[in-house]
């Protein structure tokens, strides 16, 4: 299985090393606060042209992307109740 880059991990990790609000940030991806809202939610992926800017983003920034497992979509593993 391959890794998927947590695209909400990222983008928060971004705001948080450049001190930017959601809104901030999406003026600056020339996207919608909703859509950074989104992403950050793991409600849905950029498309491939805006995963690659927020990449370069994020080393702009001094972040690291973290990786998750492909087939969470981006979202921890659920834990049984025991």
């Amino acid at each position: 299985m391959g890794a998927e880059i947590d695209f909400g991990a990222l983008l928060k990790a971004i705001r948080r090393a450049r001190g930017l609000t959601q809104e901030q940030l999406a003026r600056e991806l020339d996207v919608t606060f909703g859509t950074v809202n989104g992403w950050e939610n793991r409600k849905h992926q950029p498309i491939r042209a805006l995963a690659r800017r927020i990449v370069s983003v994020a080393a702009d920034a001094g972040v690291a992307p973290g990786r998750t497992s492909k087939g969470t979509g981006g979202r921890p593993p659920r834990r049984g109740r025991p």
